[in-house]
């Protein structure tokens, strides 16, 4: 094998032009290159799928297959590969490991904040029970967090003699979960942490997402929510079929959940995925009123909120009900607030996780693991930052942290889901930067601490509403 993945760094040393380098400038990329594929090659359990083009210079892009065991109880049991995306720039350099919650895209390159900002390698992991990341069998028998977190353990252990810099873990939403989890089962694996926008919900239907968007932002965007709801509520037979119509024109179907339930269950959560997507002020001024046509409000509820794309056949199969289905046993779920609706709901109470899996859910809910999991946190969570957006509905019981443990938590000002280290005020995005410069051991230049990036959305451009709102954790 290490001959074909050789012969395959040597071929990649081309210029593409059609011009040959220079001898000496040929024979030292095929060195360089012959070097990281031989130790990559040299990881036990780890393949080289292929190599594609990096846009980011001075770095190279593999994707990767892992081998682990279906149940970590059971090392010599059934086995499946998971995928992994990594960024290469040095071994010696840091290395960003990124905890994907869901299935993890290899068509381009996706590099987050912490690996921009330290110039560092990136490993991204696909979630067990994603994407191609898939142990045999129909069911979900080994989806909990802690198998999760022994896949992480165990491609540290094999990575890290290689890349032998520092290492921060972290992702955002359950990927930032996941990483959190990570180190709840095995805290030494890596040199710090960094959470974004990652809750901590301890029931499958849990008040406190209630009190929350009872609360958040200004009362008279709540107020608009709410008329609009009822507007959308109220004329359901008309917008139900005009809703299934343009969802059919992206191959999507609602055979699973029904399509005038998965309607409801989408008014439900639109103010939920107003304050969850949606910067300050950037959306209030195309809210419908109570009295726009038909379409809209379609329009609105589609192209702003991405409500009808969390409850189709794809997305439930596909996309999200492993993510239900984790929901339903060990992570927990909002309950959404129908009080001001329920004259007009005709499935009230029936949002839940367990009601959108693809498999059954014949175990029952793991109460206090989450609250378990935060404790601990608090107690000896080491060397981890967790940023939050204020406006977020997942900030509704954010993590906390300790400054005697080097951790700390930073709320961004009528932030989203969508936001980094780079929203943060000045101060506090100048001592976050400075903790996770401090854990890789690289220099800190508060001058040119503004070289980091923003996290870029798993999107391709011409994947159109459907994938962007197919994004952590809704």
């Amino acid at each position: 094998m290490t001959s074909i993945l050789l012969a395959l760094g040597v071929a990649a040393c081309g210029e593409g032009n059609g011009s040959a380098p220079d001898e000496p400038v040929a024979a030292a990329q095929a060195a360089v290159t012959d070097e990281v594929l031989a130790e990559l090659a040299s990881i036990p359990g780890l393949t080289v799928v292929s190599e594609n083009p990096s846009s980011i210079p001075g770095t190279r892009f593999f994707v990767l297959k892992f081998e682990q065991p279906v149940d970590h109880h059971d090392p010599d049991g059934p086995r499946f590969t998971q995928k992994i995306a990594l960024l290469h720039r040095s071994f010696d350099a840091p290395t960003s490991f990124l905890t994907s919650g869901y299935a993890v895209n290899t068509r381009r390159v996706i590099e987050g904040e912490v690996a921009a900002m330290l110039q560092a390698n990136q490993i991204y992991v696909e979630h067990r029970y994603y994407g191609e990341s898939v142990p045999p069998g129909p069911t979900y028998e080994h989806l909990d967090i802690e198998q999760s977190a022994s896949d992480h353990h165990r491609i540290v252990q094999a990575l890290r003699p290689v890349y032998s810099g520092r290492w921060i873990s972290g992702a955002s939403s359950k990927g930032g979960m996941t990483s959190i989890y990570h180190r709840y089962y095995y805290p030494d694996d890596v040199d710090g942490t960094v959470a974004y926008v990652s809750p901590s919900t301890y029931s499958p239907s849990d008040p406190r997402y209630v009190t929350f968007i009872r609360q958040v932002g200004d009362p008279a965007i709540r107020a608009k929510l709410i008329a609009y709801q009822r507007a959308l509520l109220t004329r359901r037979e008309q917008i139900v079929p005009m809703m299934v119509a343009e969802m059919a024109d992206w191959g999507l179907t609602y055979d699973i959940v029904g399509a005038d339930r998965a309607f409801e269950f989408g008014v439900l959560e639109a103010s939920f995925f107003y304050w969850q997507f949606c910067p300050a002020h950037f959306c209030e001024p195309h809210l419908p009123a109570p009295d726009a046509s038909d379409e809209e409000l379609l329009h609105f509820y589609i192209d702003y909120l991405g409500a009808p794309f969390n409850y189709d056949d794809e997305t439930i199969n596909v996309y999200y009900g492993p993510y239900f289905y984790q929901s339903a046993t060990q992570l927990g779920h909002p309950r959404f607030d129908e009080a001001p609706l329920q004259d007009l709901l005709r499935y009230p109470g029936q949002d839940q996780a367990k009601n959108l899996t693809p498999v059954p859910v014949t175990i029952p809910f793991d109460y206090g693991l989450m609250a378990r999991i935060e404790a601990r946190t608090w107690v000896r969570g080491e060397r981890m930052l967790f940023i939050y957006g204020e406006n977020d509905p997942w900030s509704t019981n954010p993590f906390n942290a300790r400054a005697k443990n080097d951790a700390f938590r930073y709320i961004v000002p009528d932030g989203h889901h969508g936001v980094g280290i780079e929203d943060l005020p000045e101060d506090e995005r100048l001592h976050a930067t400075s903790r996770i410069f401090d854990w890789a051991d690289v220099p800190f230049d508060p001058a040119l601490a503004r070289t980091a990036a923003p996290l870029v959305p798993e999107v391709e451009e011409d994947e159109g509403p459907a994938a962007r709102f197919r994004l952590p954790l809704r």
